[in-house]
């Protein structure tokens, strides 16, 4: 027998079927793991509201104490000869674990039942079918009294019998057609209901039927929905007609102290109508979700704190640029811009000795900069009037055209003559070519100038710059360039060559954090220590000081933002723009974008592009 029949619980006797219930033990094999061992339980209402295929059963897994819907064929009784294969321990710790688990079950039961009845066997607890009703709507007297009975609890806590075939049961089963992502080895599940009190029960092993008697019973089942149809149609007649019988029945029925279902009433249009079905409101709704918090938290999108915005230091110095001999220009240099890039790159060259005006679009982000001796004004247009080289620093193609091209901007001046222009945003080729034609048809000078790194290196003055275009204005920028970078390239006069550098070596970035922060989190299922692995790496010759830093920060999951993750997303969509354009085929560029998509939809937009481990997480 080969190594994937012994871990499948598919095959065997094809006759022998097994009817599963509540509070059997069992067998549970889910894709990607082993065989489990588990036991069937009524579903919490956070799977009711998960689709899943036919046929499924609601699992809790032993150890890892979680829920999750398995296909029936993938359940075998706990008991059985196979019990000895499954039950080896030559398999993961976590299967041990849980091995260890269930055998305390067997000899004490009440833990682990209080934890099922927390999170899905209260009193108040509504039942899967409660929902079917709900979604198929109340088609009769009967139905609502046995709503009313299965809420209230008989003996059974609430709990209704499972019956097979059942036309409740059927429909939910065909309503839903997708697998559960829940794996065994998952956190347990958490629950905000309080438990209630839980009975010793006694273990049971499902019974085997063969095919026909299961055939037998969906067909009995199946003509008990026949005979429910019917009886509905006739109750819809007497609707239709007024019944005075129907209506003297009903009375009776109050009268006699059966409880009217809380928010149910039949509404005079709906009595007219062939179908006869009772109208649902709200309130019986909130009912049920009360009872179970659990559901309206599954309704709440997880809110991501956004990291705080860290104000500029003025007062801090770099040690590395406090060793650099720097002798400032005499020109006066305007910076339109003071993000994170911008406000750093400004403070350095206040730091200096140059002299600088400022604009941002938000005015309070000026004032540590006019208090360090900057000048400050009120329009992109201003700046141009009283600087001799204009820097541009914003967060995308859109924000740098729009301070060239709109209301206010560097064109309005008309004439730039002895003018120099500096794009320092991280754009498109097109983009540069657009603004340099903009900017020398008004007789100034463009140069693009890209700069490539962090935050954290922007403040020690160790970027990168990639510089093209007008060669006068890269030597006027010299004593700034020697400011902020460590190194410096001009790539010649054509513009656009340094835009397609900078996202070329965004894109090497880009994979390389998604396969780093893939690698971490296998190492996370494994249960391997993440600061093990970033010891190991920086032993090896694929070292490098940017994966470490980011594979710590991952480790201690502090992305504190560096390179916000918005911005490696909007580069990756750029150079997928660019390779489109070439016909290039760029598949794991496009799956990298596709990663870095899913974790801003997160909420870790603003966060460091190293947020992207939460998403390989999952």
């Amino acid at each position: 027998m080969s190594k994937n029949k012994k871990l499948s619980l598919s095959g065997g006797d094809t006759t022998e079927k097994f009817i599963y219930k509540p509070k059997d033990l069992i067998w549970a094999k889910m894709k990607g793991f082993t065989p489990w061992p588990g036991m069937i339980v009524e579903p919490p209402l956070d799977l009711l509201t998960q689709q899943r295929r036919a046929n499924t059963k609601c699992v809790f897994f032993f150890g890892s104490r979680n829920f999750a819907w398995i296909e029936e064929n993938n359940i075998k009784p706990f008991e059985g000869p196979w019990k000895e294969e499954l039950a080896k321990v030559s398999k993961p710790a976590a299967f041990r674990h849980a091995m260890n688990d269930i055998d305390k079950y067997f000899e004490d039961p009440t833990e682990v039942d209080e934890q099922i009845n927390e999170s899905c066997g209260g009193a108040n607890h509504a039942t899967e079918a409660d929902f079917d009703k709900i979604r198929d709507g109340l088609d009769s007297d009967e139905n609502a009294t046995e709503l009313l009975d299965t809420s209230a609890g008989d003996g059974n806590n609430g709990v209704v019998p499972h019956v097979v075939g059942s036309p409740h049961e059927s429909d939910a089963l065909d309503a839903n057609n997708a697998d559960s992502s829940v794996s065994p080895n998952a956190g347990a599940a958490s629950s905000t209901t309080t438990p209630a009190s839980a009975k010793p029960q006694v273990k049971r092993t499902p019974k085997a039927k063969s095919s026909a008697a299961v055939s037998v019973t969906k067909s009995s089942g199946k003509a008990a929905g026949t005979k429910s149809a019917q009886k509905r149609r006739i109750s819809s007649h007497q609707a239709v007609s007024g019944s005075a019988g129907s209506s003297a029945k009903r009375g009776k029925r109050a009268a006699s102290g059966d409880a009217a279902a809380p928010g149910l009433h039949l509404d005079g249009a709906s009595s007219s109508s062939p179908t006869g079905k009772r109208r649902i409101e709200t309130d019986l709704l909130a009912s049920l979700s009360k009872r179970a918090p659990n559901a309206i938290a599954l309704l709440d999108r997880p809110v991501v704190t956004r990291p705080e915005t860290q104000a500029i230091d003025m007062n801090s110095r770099s040690n590395t640029l406090a060793d650099r001999e720097i002798v400032p220009s005499d020109q006066t240099f305007g910076f339109l811009g003071l993000g994170m890039m911008g406000s750093t790159i400004v403070k350095d060259l206040i730091y200096t000795g140059h002299k600088v005006v400022v604009w941002n679009r938000t005015i309070d982000k000026c004032q540590p900069f006019v208090e360090a001796g900057a000048d400050v004004k009120d329009t992109p247009m201003d700046v141009v009037e009283a600087a001799d080289v204009i820097f541009c620093c914003v967060s995308d193609p859109k924000g740098a055209k729009d301070l060239v091209f709109g209301n206010c901007g560097v064109l309005q001046l008309k004439d730039l003559r002895n003018k120099a222009y500096v794009e320092m945003s991280t754009i498109d080729p097109e983009t540069s070519l657009d603004i340099g034609e903009g900017i020398k048809q008004c007789n100034g000078r463009y140069l693009e100038a890209q700069i490539h790194g962090s935050r954290q290196e922007a403040a020690d003055g160790m970027l990168i710059i990639l510089a093209g275009g007008d060669r006068s204005v890269f030597e006027e920028c010299h004593s700034c360039f020697k400011t902020i970078a460590k190194n410096t390239f001009f790539l010649g006069t054509d513009i656009g060559n340094a835009c397609k550098v900078n996202l070329i070596l965004q894109t090497i970035l880009g994979v390389s954090l998604v396969g780093l922060a893939e690698a971490l989190a296998l190492a996370d299922r494994f249960s391997i220590s993440l600061n093990d692995i970033i010891d190991i790496f920086d032993l090896t010759s694929m070292k490098s000081p940017l994966l470490l830093a980011k594979g710590k920060e991952m480790a201690k999951g502090d992305f504190n933002p560096q390179q916000p993750l918005s911005h490696m997303q909007r580069d990756l969509r750029l150079v997928l723009n660019m390779a489109e354009n070439l016909d290039q085929s760029m598949p794991v560029t496009s799956i990298t974008n596709e990663v870095f998509k899913h974790t801003k939809r997160l909420g870790y937009s603003e966060h460091d592009s190293s947020a992207v481990f939460v998403r390989s997480r999952f």
